[in-house]
């Protein structure tokens, strides 16, 4: 029999799943109980079928995972230690992770820059692939800083790995003036500047003439459609008009992890 835990969602997948869920709990109909039975065990049986058919974690990945897990995000949070609480759901899913390696294996990527690391975890997909030469990622916060130099050191990933600390809106323009050029740019910060990085990457040149942005967390828990439900939903409804209507890109939203952006120049 197949179980369903309930949590706080964060994709829209699991947003459906708690409502079914609810729903399920307060209907006595067996036929109507029936039917959402099995549209809970369709919900909830994708994402893990996805991750279980996804190729396997590297084990820098395997490392990272569990080391996210086991730190004390909220009492960092909460002493100072950390800029900001952080929660191990922000990681990516290892589905989401293989398909932007994919990505770079098929364009034959070299260049990759990220925007917000986190932990780590889709910086060393990145690294992992055999096309890319360099990753070179924006942190603001020191303590994820040290939290990915100390795993990546002495792995082969971490030698295609350049850490730039500090705040992207002041790190893109020290790559302008170095005149760096990326083939991908992955944005997967806070999600309030996501415009702000969108148009310096396109405004100054930041991405080849045929290079690709890919921008996480675009559909954000299912509350930006049919109407907005949120703050952050409206905020992400605002960025999918806005690059839409950018008349030098072309923007596919596909429905991987919380929602990602592909956007390429004309």
């Amino acid at each position: 029999m197949t179980t369903h835990q309930s949590m706080p969602y964060h994709t829209h997948n699991e947003m459906l799943i708690e409502y079914l869920e609810e729903a399920l709990s307060r209907n006595n109909d067996p036929f109507v109980r029936k039917k959402l039975k099995r549209c809970l065990d369709k919900v909830a049986g994708l994402e893990y079928y996805l991750e279980n058919v996804s190729p396997p974690e590297t084990e820098l990945q395997k490392k990272l995972y569990a080391d996210t897990l086991t730190e004390p995000w909220e009492e960092h949070g909460h002493n100072g230690t950390c800029m900001f609480t952080y929660c191990w759901e922000m990681l990516s899913t290892r589905h989401s992770t293989q398909f932007l390696k994919s990505i770079t294996e098929i364009g034959k990527i070299e260049r990759v820059l990220e925007i917000g690391m986190f932990t780590g975890y889709s910086a060393a997909i990145f690294c992992d692939s055999k096309f890319v030469k360099e990753v070179v990622t924006l942190e603001i916060d020191p303590f994820l800083c040290n939290f990915v130099k100390t795993r990546f050191d002495g792995t082969t990933e971490g030698k295609k790995l350049r850490i730039i600390e500090g705040p992207a809106l002041e790190s893109l323009p020290k790559l302008k003036e170095n005149g760096e050029t990326f083939d991908l740019v992955f944005i997967d910060a806070d999600k309030i500047n996501y415009i702000n990085y969108y148009n310096y990457i396109m405004d100054n040149n930041l991405i080849g003439p045929n290079g690709l942005i890919i921008l996480d967390n675009t559909l954000w828990k299912g509350e930006l459609f049919p109407e907005p439900e949120s703050d952050r939903g409206k905020l992400f409804r605002e960025i999918n008009e806005y690059i839409r209507n950018d008349e030098r890109v072309i923007q596919v939203i596909l429905q991987i992890g919380d929602g990602t952006s592909l956007v390429r120049r004309k």
